[in-house]
C-alpha cells in the first residue's frame, strides 16, 4: 500500500496486505459488501486516526461513556417516567450479551432480530447484540408477520429477541433457522 493512503480505498482493498474489514466469524455482512471499486474514499487529515485492531462499538457507546460520565448519570427514560442510568443500562447490557454468547452461542456477524417498541429495552438489546459482536436487524413492532418472515429470510437472521408482547407475532413468522425467540423484558424500572 503507498505511504499515506487509507485503507479504505479501492486501490488499497485490492493491495493484498491491507486487512478485509470486520472480525466477525459469520462473514456474511462481509461477503456482501459492495466490489472495493464502489466503496467509498475516505479523505482523512493527515495524520490518520489510528484504531486498534478489534472496535467494538458496544464498548465504545457504553463502557466509554461510563467511564467518562460515570454510571450514576440518567443514560435513557422510558414513556412511564422510570430512568434507567448509565450504570444500570450497562449492567443489562452485558447481561443480554453473556445470555447472547454464552446461552444462545451467537456468533461475531451473526444477525440479531430485535422486534419491539421503541423503548430502553430495545436500546439495550441493540447495546447488547453491538457487545457480542453481531449485527442488529431492528424491525418496527408493528411489522406484519409476512414483513417479518421477508425481512429475515434477506438477512438470514440466526436469532431474535423481541418484545414479550411481540413474541406470538415473531413466532408465527416461522422463520427458518432462527430458533425460539428470546423474550426480553418490559417491567418498569425506576
Amino acid at each position: 500500500m503507498e505511504p499515506n493512503s487509507s485503507p479504505n480505498t479501492p486501490a488499497a482493498a485490492a493491495d493484498a496486505s491491507v486487512r478485509v474489514p470486520g472480525a466477525h466469524t459469520d462473514t456474511f455482512t462481509r461477503d456482501h459488501l459492495p466490489p472495493p471499486q464502489q466503496w467509498p474514499e475516505l479523505l482523512l487529515d493527515d495524520p490518520a486516526p489510528h484504531y486498534p485492531d478489534r472496535l467494538n462499538c458496544g464498548h465504545e457507546l457504553l463502557d466509554r461513556t461510563v467511564e467518562e460520565r460515570g454510571p450514576d448519570r440518567p443514560a435513557l427514560r422510558s414513556g412511564d417516567g422510570g430512568v434507567w442510568s448509565y450504570g444500570e443500562l450497562r449492567e443489562t447490557v452485558d447481561r443480554i450479551a453473556h445470555v447472547l454468547t454464552d446461552d444462545l452461542a451467537v456468533v461475531p456477524g451473526n444477525r440479531v432480530l430485535l422486534r419491539g417498541p421503541t423503548t430502553p429495552w430495545l436500546a439495550a438489546c441493540w447495546l447488547a447484540v453491538m457487545k457480542a459482536g453481531a449485527v442488529a436487524v431492528t424491525v418496527l413492532a408493528q411489522a406484519r408477520t409476512s414483513e417479518l418472515s421477508t425481512i429475515c429470510s434477506i438477512a438470514r437472521v440466526s436469532h431474535a429477541l423481541c418484545d414479550a408482547r411481540s413474541a406470538e407475532d415473531l413466532a408465527k413468522a416461522d422463520v427458518e433457522g432462527c430458533g425460539r425467540p428470546c423474550s426480553v423484558g418490559t417491567a418498569p424500572r425506576t
